[in-house]
């Protein structure tokens, strides 16, 4: 198996972590993108990355790329501000180290976090592999072949390899085929997303709420506004030209994400649809009860920003014997954004993964053991943070319990 060919199925960020290591070990892969585009449909805008997301960009970047994404990265304190519905800061909680020992380089001092535009470190996470990326391509379903696994794509084509790889969200068609008993449930909640000029915040919020990792506040009903800075140290696409020539970035100004959310109770019934301005006065009324300074907030965001979310949650379960198809990211386990955690246990799941497919490219009788070895340390640092962003999503916004 010299000739290791692996099939990624999703161009998220778990999906393109792994190929940018596979790229650099010079393993053959494909990815398979269902969306027409990387910009096709909203996914959020901030992330929080914590050292599994730092450490997998790290490992998978090659150098040029890596300053990209180092030179585009906020760095914040170490905190979650917690605020008063008149958004005075009531207490900062320290952010809980996440245990990467042994799977990271130790290094001095604390340990980082940062704030980044997902669609800025996507497009870092793109490059080099514009050749690579079919977008446009729908995974009906995939089979055993002999010496690999054949991908049966919507529009009639067909894709084979030794590997493939479901990091395809939490929709996953290839979870759904591998393992069906492993199900996502409604998590309860309703949220709808904007941005917001940083101009237009830093009159309304403390400083510390721009330093931070994060800032939420909540009224009795457990309806919730979160707030994050992205600022950039160089604008991407000045960065781009600096320090990865040839390198297409979009230009991007400083925001701040907002998220309005809450059970989806507390929501008008009739949001299926609803795009942009009429969202951001959905969710500028939610919490139109509280001193203005919150509503004003969401009202200075861009009237066509605006999106909703209705959350859901992958429940703990067990893989099957490994085969040649495995997974990673939302596509096994798909979490509440509570713990700032999904992406980058995605990140860390594409790196780890790609580890394991170097010793299988080295050796094909590593296969099954390298992916089994993958499979227990990813179910078990994957759903520990599944389980933990449900139990904090229960106390902070009411989300349903996975018994529920």
């Amino acid at each position: 198996m010299s000739n290791l060919k692996v099939l990624i199925i999703g161009a998220g960020l778990g999906g393109l972590t792994l190929a940018q290591s596979l790229r650099r070990a010079g393993i053959d892969f494909a990815v398979f993108e269902r969306d027409r585009s990387p910009f096709d449909r909203p996914q959020g805008y901030r992330l929080h990355l914590d050292e599994d997301g730092i450490n997998s960009a790290r490992e998978v970047l090659s150098p040029e790329l890596r300053a990209l994404f180092e030179a585009t990265s906020q760095r914040t304190e170490p905190f979650t501000t917690i605020l008063g519905t008149d958004l005075s800061i009531l207490k900062q909680i320290h952010a809980d180290t996440q245990d990467g020992r042994g799977v990271w380089p130790t290094h001095d001092g604390p340990p980082e976090h940062a704030n980044v535009d997902r669609a800025t470190l996507r497009q870092i996470l793109l490059a080099g592999l514009e050749e690579r990326v079919h977008f446009g391509k729908v995974l009906d379903r995939y089979e055993q072949a002999d010496h690999g696994v054949v991908a049966h794509f919507a529009d009639g084509s067909i894709a084979k390899g030794h590997v493939l790889v479901g990091a395809d969200g939490i929709r996953s068609a290839v979870r759904r085929q591998r393992e069906p008993g492993c199900d996502t449930v409604d998590a309860g909640i309703t949220a709808i997303y904007g941005r917001v000029p940083i101009e237009a915040v830093t009159a309304i919020v403390p400083k510390e709420t721009l330093n931070d990792i994060f800032a939420i506040t909540s009224d009795e009903r457990k309806v919730f506004l979160g707030m994050g800075s992205v600022r950039f140290p160089i604008e991407p696409s000045t960065a781009a030209r600096k320090l990865a020539p040839g390198t297409s970035m979009r230009r991007q100004d400083d925001y701040v994400a907002c998220i309005v959310g809450g059970r989806h109770e507390f929501f008008p019934n009739n949001l299926h649809g609803a795009e942009g301005e009429a969202l951001q006065r959905v969710a500028a009324e939610t919490i139109g009860a509280w001193p203005d300074g919150a509503a004003s907030l969401v009202r200075a965001g861009d009237p066509s920003a605006f999106f909703r979310v209705e959350m859901y949650t992958s429940v703990p379960c067990s893989l099957d014997e490994p085969t040649n198809v495995t997974l990673l990211g939302d596509a096994i386990h798909a979490m509440t954004p509570t713990l700032g955690r999904g992406a980058n246990v995605a990140m860390r799941d594409g790196a780890l993964l790609g580890r394991a497919l170097k010793k299988v490219a080295a050796d094909e009788a590593m296969l099954a053991d390298a992916l089994a070895e993958y499979e227990r340390q990813m179910l078990d640092y994957g759903f520990a943070a599944v389980r933990e962003a449900a139990r904090i999503g229960q106390e902070r916004m009411a989300q349903n319990s996975l018994r529920d």
